[in-house]
């Protein structure tokens, strides 16, 4: 069997109100076989849709006529043959390509992926739901859609500001994200989970008075409290709040995730295996955080297939925490041939080969690529505001 072609697909999925959301286009990755066998993948990267398209021309001919189940050695040729390795737009495009190669090996030998690396930990895996609030911190709003949520099965909720607010350490916006988070625990209980992603927003001292609002509320993670370059700042963070701290979303390759976990930057490591060369690197990222009893906790806000491939990612590791999904309510559900079903904050996986589902190509071609578009933010004073 030999890899004959890379097809991207691109869909218009937009979520009106979540910030980098508001105007995505998925990216799907078919990888095709002279056996006619194909595999599928996902490099969605909000912004940067043409950079990614043009990774895919790049890394192509390091690929064409291989065998498309020697994917470690791939994956290999893929980051280190064109001599830079990259960062997240290369392994956004790698990953794609990576996770279809292990769709075909499932496929070819009739068994999910998860059965090829050992089988499942675990029957279900814990979700947790994030964009359902639009970023919105009027608790009016948050109440009504914590319901909405939790009629939908979750009992797992993430939330954040959909644009930054300026300065951030002023006294208004800072009581803003208290009454929102107060109003959130209120309307979902007790029990269930609660997290923070403040989008490496925050310098750590700030970060560290963020964290003090948050810890009579029992969250379970604070999310990128500071960049994720700044090992420095998440130690700080880690040491003075009573919260495990969670990063490592932008993260693509193998040692910065080590930096990580030996600087104690965070309890809770969050690969993205669409954007972090793949599932193999993930996969190591997961193993390696292990050897740190810290726990893993996917990031994966776009489309139900990264979801779907995560969780075989989640179904196989002992140091599962729980596993990110976007709230989609309408279309994007059925993207997938095998929808995915959250039942009392959970969900299961099916046994078919690969990563179980194929793509709805009706649906997909009904929602065409759609022009993309960030928002360009400054400060009060012109200067350039980072997201």
């Amino acid at each position: 069997m030999k890899i004959t072609r890379i097809e991207p697909i691109l869909v218009g999925a937009p979520t009106p109100g979540v910030g980098l959301l508001s105007s995505r286009n998925y990216i799907f990755v078919k990888v095709h076989t002279d056996e006619g066998i194909y595999g599928l993948g996902e490099s969605t990267l909000e912004s940067h849709d043409n950079s990614v398209l043009g990774v895919f021309k790049d890394i192509e001919c390091l690929v064409l006529g291989e065998d498309p189940t020697r994917i470690e050695y791939l994956t290999q040729k893929m980051v280190k043959q064109l001599f830079w390795k990259g960062g997240v737009i290369k392994g956004s495009a790698i990953a794609g390509v990576e996770l279809a190669l292990w769709d075909i090996l499932g496929k070819s030998l009739g068994q999910p992926v998860y059965k090829l690396l050992g089988g499942t930990c675990r029957d279900k895996m814990r979700v947790y739901v994030n964009g359902w609030s639009g970023g919105s911190l009027d608790p009016v709003v948050i109440r009504e859609k914590a319901q909405l949520a939790m009629a939908a099965g979750y009992d797992a909720f993430k939330f954040s500001l959909a644009l930054p607010v300026w300065p951030m350490n002023d006294p208004g916006n800072l009581r803003k994200i208290a009454k929102a988070a107060e109003t959130i625990r209120e309307t979902i209980g007790p029990d269930a989970l609660l997290m923070f992603d403040g989008h490496g927003r925050y310098d750590a001292d700030l970060a560290i008075r963020i964290g003090k609002i948050f810890e009579p509320l029992d969250f379970t993670f604070f999310e990128e409290p500071c960049q994720p370059e700044d090992e420095e700042g998440l130690a700080k963070v880690a040491a003075h709040v009573n919260i495990p701290i969670a990063t490592g979303e932008r993260l693509s390759f193998l040692p910065e995730f080590k930096r990580l976990l030996t600087r104690n930057c965070a309890s809770v490591i969050q690969p993205d295996i669409g954007h972090s060369c793949g599932f193999g690197t993930a996969l190591k990222a997961a193993r390696l955080a292990e050897a740190f009893n810290a726990f893993v906790a996917p990031h994966g806000p776009m489309s139900p297939v990264i979801t779907t491939i995560s969780l075989h990612l989640d179904a196989i590791i002992p140091n599962f925490l729980i596993q990110e999904r976007l709230f989609l309510n309408d279309w994007r559900n059925e993207v997938i041939t095998e929808p995915l079903k959250v039942e009392n904050g959970y969900i299961k996986l099916n046994d078919k080969p690969g990563w179980g589902i194929e793509l709805n190509e009706e649906l997909c071609k009904a929602h065409p690529a759609i022009p993309p578009y960030t928002p360009q933010l400054y400060r009060p004073d012109g200067a350039v505001c980072d997201w």
